[in-house]
């Protein structure tokens, strides 16, 4: 249902894809085969566009219909579980996620499978929601539920800490992982 408006209101993925965007510039490499992973409605895409040392992007996101929003670029574009990638192993240089992986069910399980997608120097650069995200909110939920109902039913999925996630990289398989 997103999909219809996402363009809307898409204005976080567009500045986080800038970042992350920006983040590559200090890398000087070529990138030939890249996985936009939770590609949205193609917001990495249209960052690297004119970016020569980013190519062949392969656009993919769990969502059918985001998938086909983002197909508007020239880029292929598949619907794939970030949780079942069907990608070979070493088939990537450069794997990007943009505010997508905080959603998986099994991320140490799909951060194995992005580290078996890369090639051995192959680089994850990605943005996800952190532990202290929309901390105002769980907050107001928790103090509204407790109030109105005397228990406290989660509303918001759990969002990893830096330091676990550093952990769950390290335990990944990936060499030198930098969380911030």
């Amino acid at each position: 249902r997103a999909a219809k408006t996402l363009m809307d209101h898409d204005f976080l993925f567009v500045e986080s894809a800038q970042r992350l965007a920006s983040r590559l510039e200090d890398i000087n490499r070529s990138f030939v085969a890249v996985l936009d992973l939770g590609c949205h409605g193609g917001e990495l895409a249209r960052c690297f566009a004119k970016n020569g040392n980013v190519q062949n992007i392969i656009q993919a996101d769990l969502s059918p219909s985001m998938a086909a929003l983002a197909k508007i670029n020239e880029h292929p574009t598949l619907a794939c579980d970030e949780e079942a990638l069907p990608f070979a192993e070493a088939s990537f240089d450069l794997i990007l996620s943009n505010l997508s992986l905080q959603w998986v069910n099994d991320l140490p399980g799909a951060l194995i499978q992005i580290r078996q997608a890369l090639k051995p120097d192959g680089l994850l650069l990605a943005t996800l929601f952190g532990s202290n995200t929309l901390q105002q909110l769980r907050t107001a939920l928790h103090q509204a539920e407790t109030e109105l109902e005397s228990e406290f039913n989660t509303r918001l999925s759990p969002l990893p800490d830096v330091r676990a996630l550093g952990k769950l990289m390290l335990r990944a398989g990936f060499a030198l992982p930098v969380v911030d």
